[in-house]
């Protein structure tokens, strides 16, 4: 349960991202817009609203996500925080600020002999975390909703006694809203309540003068259906209770809603009635409505804004409303579509290969824009192509997207010989079908480069990571490699090195090894070797050792530093120090075979 509740959590935290940037740009169109009339502004919290709501799958170049492109990089990286899932196999390159995180996902393979130790083992630090703000989330959303019940059902005990105006004095009302109102000696100010079939409730004995214009304030609420969008906010500050700028955001939309109302009452009516309108305004809001979530109340809202508003009051002249009607447009489609530059995204081809499943490619940077989107997808294939053929040794392939420069490359790098063999046995990129994580992940593509990782099993058994970095150019619609370069990461010396080598951490990748099969063999090994790795120069049952062999890390107190944060029998916080940088990574270890077995690598912070 937790599991799933981290997972719809996080994707929650992705959409408050989105929202987020959009409330500050309304913010700020409606502080351009103060000096107009107010239902201007009312209409550009629907922008609001769609974007809560819905993920529109457009992008355009005025996106106002394009302002915010190495936001989106960092947050792509937030997916690696829920240990054990694992994504499916057919996944395309979206927006990350757009798709919160919306992929299939299954938990991990798991192995222990008792219940405690399979909780550790499918749930990391941050998925208990996660999982248990999720929990809370999903209260406090209960709560609302139940507090929005409550608010309804005594706004109906209030009204319970309410009988039909037949009273009504203003002509032009009369007979359209003598069905819809109704008097009550219990209610402190006008509201309309329901949906529905809404109706307007009055109090008894209120000034026939002010019956006609509140009677209009609250009839312009009916045909808006303002108590059906103030529903719908109510429910979404609900979900989105624990986000500061969606209260800003209900506050304001109330406030425009009935000042918008105000103000077509002041059209209908002329300026004649501002002072009187003015003075019931003030003498209703003396006596607030206390269940304000529930009906539309007349004296709802900042009373003495509203009384400003009403006094200062002018219809906009033409052009200045066709220059409204225009900035409208520009924030609607600013903010209800994407940006249009680098994105983060896992994608897969379709592309076969005799010797290699078809593994799930990650990336984290495919480029896709409008004029070039076909291209950049068509690169991206290439390179796969290139990363399967390379995992598979595929010579023929392989010698045919290379050009002679590249060519050369590997055999400086004993890949190839003279002769056009590979020279290298092993290690070796690998893919295992048991666990289906993938061999590699193509980690940057774009039109000219490319960033593959490969992961290569040795005899240990042990796993191991290269990084391969290819120029290219396009030539018949297909990718020329013009230079490649590998390094192998094996003893990891500095924090870019690190990152290099897990960038998205470990989830997803061969580097797993509760999930690779590895784990499991390791764990044989050290019960009948004291603890020992195969090379017999870890103690794989200390987790500062087991992180070094399974991570990879140059043992070398003066370069890499390892200290225990927090520390218990099953699952230990390591603060990994790179000196040569001074970059620090964070690293859970676990012990998913019970407390006599092996620390593994948990996730990666």
């Amino acid at each position: 349960m937790l599991n799933d509740l981290s997972q719809i959590f996080l994707t929650f935290l992705y959409k408050n991202m989105t929202v987020s940037v959009v409330i500050i740009a309304v913010l700020l169109a409606r502080f351009l817009l103060r000096k107009m009339p107010k239902k201007y502004s009312y209409i550009l919290w629907s922008i609001v609203g769609i974007r809560m709501i819905f993920n529109l799958p457009f992008a355009t170049n005025i996106s106002v996500f394009n302002l915010f492109r190495g936001f989106a990089k960092r947050s792509s990286t937030m997916d690696t925080m829920l240990a054990g899932s694992r994504k499916t196999n057919l996944q395309r390159a979206t927006d990350v600020l757009n798709t919160i995180g919306t992929s299939e996902t299954s938990t991990a393979h798991a192995s222990s002999n008792t219940a405690a130790n399979a909780v550790t083992h499918t749930l990391t630090t941050s998925q208990m975390v996660l999982g248990i703000l999720g929990l809370l989330w999903l209260i406090v959303v209960a709560l609302f909703v139940a507090y929005g019940i409550y608010s309804y059902v005594k706004c109906r005990m209030l009204v319970r006694t309410a009988v039909i105006a037949r009273d009504i004095t203003s002509a032009t009302h009369k007979e359209k809203a003598s069905a819809s109102v109704w008097e009550c000696d219990r209610i402190p100010s006008p509201f309309v309540l329901g949906i529905i079939r809404p109706r307007i409730y009055i109090p008894f004995r209120m000034p026939k003068q002010e019956q006609a214009y509140i009677l209009a304030h609250e009839q312009c609420h009916i045909r808006r259906l303002d108590p059906l969008w103030k529903l719908i906010a109510f429910l979404l500050l609900a979900v989105y209770w624990w986000n500061p700028l969606v209260w800003c955001a209900f506050f304001y939309l109330v406030r425009d809603m009935e000042m918008s109302c105000d103000e077509a009452v002041i059209e209908q009516f002329g300026n004649e009635i501002k002072q009187g309108y003015s003075n019931s305004l003030l003498s209703f809001a003396m006596e607030r409505h206390p269940y304000s979530f529930a009906p539309i109340a007349f004296g709802e809202g900042d009373a003495g804004r509203r009384i400003k508003n009403v006094l200062n009051f002018k219809k906009p002249q033409t052009w200045a409303a066709i220059l409204v009607i225009v900035l409208l447009v520009v924030v609607g489609v600013s903010c209800l579509t994407n940006g249009k530059d680098k994105i983060s995204s896992d994608v897969t081809s379709d592309l076969k290969n005799s010797q290699i499943q078809q593994p799930a490619v990650e990336t984290t940077e495919a480029l896709t824009d409008s004029d070039n989107s076909s291209t950049a997808q068509e690169s991206l294939q290439s390179v796969d192509q290139w990363a399967q053929a390379f995992a598979a040794r595929d010579v023929r392939t392989i010698q045919d997207m290379a050009t002679d420069d590249a060519a050369n490359d590997l055999k400086e790098e004993n890949l190839l010989d003279d002769n056009g063999n590979f020279g290298w046995s092993s290690p070796w990129p690998w893919f295992d079908e048991e666990s289906g994580i993938p061999a590699y992940q193509i980690t940057q593509s774009d039109d000219t480069s490319a960033t593959i990782l490969y992961y290569a099993q040795v005899s240990d058994p042990h796993v191991t990571v290269w990084k391969e970095t290819l120029q290219y150019t396009r030539k018949d619609d297909k990718i020329e490699i013009a230079h490649e370069e590998l390094q192998m990461l094996n003893f990891i010396a500095s924090g870019s090195e690190f990152e290099n080598a897990y960038p998205k951490g470990i989830q997803n990748t061969p580097m797993d090894y509760q999930a690779n099969g590895l784990g499991e063999t390791l764990n044989e090994h050290a019960i009948s070797a004291n603890g020992m790795s195969p090379d017999g120069e870890y103690n794989l049952t200390d987790p500062m050792e087991a992180a070094q062999y399974l991570l990879n890390l140059l043992r070398n107190d003066g370069k890499v530093e390892i200290t225990a944060d927090k520390k218990d029998k099953t699952q230990v916080e390591l603060k990994v120090h790179f000196t040569e940088d001074d970059i620090t990574h964070h690293i859970t270890m676990i012990r998913p075979w019970g407390e006599d077995g092996i620390w593994v690598v948990g996730e990666i912070l």
